[in-house]
């Protein structure tokens, strides 16, 4: 009985001492208000990684996101993320993983990026 009682304790402080697993970190959020014609981030730069792009349509027409990584000369460098269709008065949601770099957020639904519909993203 003794045996079992010291070996509860010996678990216990073994318990207490082991470094804690880290947390996942959390993701950063990205807000971007999209009205006619015009896109607005609520933050110009987030971390890389994990990412919630929320898509808040203020306007009066539909609208929709797509973030592509872009190189210096502004030509996309990768496949673009898509924020689905965001009615007026609704917000529309994608989480993934965005990577370092320089990113364009435009809405892609004919002529509204022409009209203005962008803006740039940094992610760190």
């Amino acid at each position: 009985m003794r045996r079992a009682a010291a070996l509860i304790v010996a678990l216990g402080l073994v318990a207490l001492t082991a470094p804690a697993q880290a947390a996942a970190p959390a993701p950063a959020r990205l807000l971007v208000q999209a009205k006619e014609h015009t896109l607005s981030l609520s933050r110009p730069a987030v971390a890389a990684g994990p990412v919630i792009v929320q898509l808040a349509d203020d306007g009066e027409d539909p609208h929709d996101l797509k973030l592509v990584r872009v190189d210096r000369r502004g030509r996309a460098a990768g496949a673009p993320r898509a924020v689905p269709v965001a009615q007026p008065g609704t917000v529309a949601q994608w989480t993934g993983r965005l990577t370092r770099g320089r990113w364009k957020a435009f809405c892609s639904l004919p002529g509204h990026e022409r009209r203005g519909m962008r803006a740039f993203l940094r992610v760190r």
